[in-house]
C-alpha cells in the first residue's frame, strides 16, 4: 500500500496567492514573449491566454487537495477568488517612484557638501587636540614639580635661619611661619587647579570630535 503524500503546509492565504501570482505572472511573461501585444484585438493571443488561465485554475484546484492553511484546505471560494475568478482580484505589487523634486535634489546637494565640511572639521580636530592634551599635560607636570620644588626650599630655609638664629621659635611665630608656607603652598595649588580645569575641557573637545565623526559617517551610510 502507498504511503499517503505529505500535505503542502502554508502559512496563511496570502502564501497561496503569491505562488498563483508568480505562476500567472511567469505565464503572462511567456506569451508576451512568443505573442508579443499588438494593436487591436489579437483573436490567436486571447485564445492561448484562456487556454492557460484554465490550466493554471485546473492545476491549483486539483492540487488544494494536498494543500493545507494553518491545518485546513483551502476553499473553492477562495481559489476562484486568487486565481481572479471571484469578487477580489489578484494584486500585482508595482514599484512607484514620486516624480523628481529639484528642491529636494538642491537641499541634497548642501547636505552632501555640510557633510563633507563636518568630515574636514572632524579630522582636523583629531589632528589638533591630541598635541594641545600633550603639552598641557607637560605643563601641568613642570609647574608641579617647580611647585614642589619651591615649597621643599622654602622649608630648607626656614630650617636653616632657624638653626642659624639659634633662637628657639615661640608658639605665635612658629605658626605665623606655618601660615607663611601655607600661603605658597595654596597659590601653587591654585595654580594647578586652572591647569587641571583646563583638561577636562580638551578632553571633551576630543570626544565630541570623535562622536561627531561617527554620527557623520552613520548618517552617510543611512543616506
Amino acid at each position: 500500500m502507498a504511503e499517503e503524500q505529505r500535505r503542502i503546509e502554508l502559512q496563511s492565504p496570502d502564501d497561496l496567492s503569491y505562488l498563483i501570482g508568480n505562476v500567472k505572472r511567469a505565464a503572462k511573461e511567456r506569451i508576451d514573449k512568443d505573442l508579443p501585444p499588438i494593436e487591436g484585438e489579437d483573436a490567436m493571443r486571447k485564445m492561448v491566454e484562456e487556454i492557460v488561465d484554465r490550466y493554471i485554475a485546473q492545476t491549483f484546484h486539483t492540487a488544494s487537495l494536498n494543500i493545507s492553511i494553518n491545518g485546513l484546505p483551502p476553499s473553492p471560494e477562495f481559489l476562484d477568488s486568487a486565481l481572479g475568478y471571484g469578487d477580489v482580484d489578484m494584486v500585482e505589487e508595482k514599484e512607484e517612484h514620486e516624480p523628481f523634486d529639484a528642491g529636494l535634489w538642491e537641499k541634497a546637494k548642501a547636505l552632501a557638501i555640510r557633510e563633507e565640511e563636518l568630515v574636514e572639521q572632524v579630522a582636523a580636530l583629531r589632528r589638533g587636540v591630541p598635541g594641545v592634551v600633550v603639552k598641557r599635560e607637560v605643563g601641568w607636570k613642570e609647574v608641579v614639580e617647580g611647585e614642589e620644588k619651591a615649597v621643599g626650599g622654602k622649608i630648607e630655609e626656614v630650617g636653616r635661619e632657624d638653626e642659624e638664629s639659634g633662637v628657639s621659635l615661640g608658639k605665635g611665630e612658629s605658626w605665623e611661619r606655618q601660615g607663611n608656607v601655607r600661603k605658597d603652598w595654596e597659590k601653587g595649588v591654585q595654580g594647578l587647579e586652572g591647569l587641571v580645569r583646563g583638561l577636562p575641557e580638551v578632553g571633551a573637545r576630543k570626544e565630541r570630535a570623535v562622536k561627531a565623526e561617527e554620527y557623520i559617517r552613520g548618517a552617510g551610510r543611512k543616506g
